[in-house]
């Protein structure tokens, strides 16, 4: 396998986003430390995180050339649409009015990928944006650019530019959170495997209307042996947020490879589990 075959499966490891995991409380916070921030966040990465997933599939198994074919290929449903303009260079995704994926994922609406040229070609780039998308009933809106700025094939590293514009995530009660992001990913292949190394900022508005930002404080750290174990959460690295006037950090620990975390919030700490 060459290193560009290698980079490909790798490029899941790179699209992770700032904080991609769903949070559960294990313990009682006191009133005055609103964490709630954290996990909306989470949830709506996630979603961004399931599109990278879908754009990567598609990339790898569409060919050139304008037509239309139902593909197998990634978490899509047998009616979903894939048509690829090579002209416009242009892929929308088609999801019709609804369907759900064999890992039980129900999408609808369009994903419109407009790409310039293969993404591990340093300079290349992919732009997404949505109509009508949606996601086990979260409407996802706004534009998702990822570039690649540098590909060092004698240290097997590609670094990617990941940048959310007018991100918008509505819940299925119609709240909505938006969120902005501005974020490097270094990717290494070593002896023992992949690792990714994720730094950046993130902004925009919570549930209830509150100004949020969130800034990687320390380098975070997610390994190819994890991510196969079945970890999707970062083993180290910390994240700062700031909201309502508060500061509070999320800590995921000194390298373990578990769905372990540390809010530390003026006046305590709360232990979290990632799904």
């Amino acid at each position: 396998m060459n290193h560009f075959t290698k980079f490909h499966s790798l490029l899941f490891l790179a699209l992770v986003g700032l904080i991609g995991f769903s949070c559960n409380s294990e313990d009682d916070v006191p009133a005055e430390a609103d964490t709630s921030i954290v996990v909306e966040v989470s949830q709506v990465n996630q979603k961004f995180e399931d599109l990278d997933n879908l754009t990567l599939a598609v990339l790898e198994s569409t060919g050139l050339g304008a037509r239309k074919s139902n593909t197998a290929a990634g978490d899509f449903c047998a009616s979903t649409e894939v048509t690829t303009n090579s002209e416009q260079k242009l892929i929308t995704i088609d999801f019709g009015a609804g369907c759900e994926s064999p890992n039980g994922v129900s999408r609808k609406g369009k994903i419109i990928i407009a790409y310039s040229g293969n993404l591990l070609v340093p300079g290349a780039n992919i732009v997404t944006t949505f109509e009508g998308y949606e996601v086990n009933g979260y409407k996802v809106e706004g534009t998702r650019t990822i570039t690649n700025t540098k590909l060092d094939i004698f240290t097997s590293t590609i670094t990617l530019a990941v940048k959310i514009e007018n991100g918008k995530v509505t819940f299925p009660d119609g709240k909505f959170v938006t969120i902005n992001t501005d974020e490097i990913r270094e990717i290494t292949l070593g002896s023992s495997g992949y690792e990714a190394k994720l730094t950046g900022t993130a902004s925009g508005k919570s549930l209830e209307g509150n100004d949020y930002t969130a800034t990687v404080t320390e380098s975070l750290i997610i390994t190819q042996s994890c991510l196969e174990s079945g970890i999707y959460s970062p083993s180290s690295g910390q994240i700062q947020f700031t909201y309502k006037g508060a500061s509070m950090t999320l800590d995921y620990g000194s390298g373990e490879c578990d769905k372990a975390g540390t809010i530390t919030y003026p006046g305590g700490t709360k232990d979290i589990t990632f799904d």
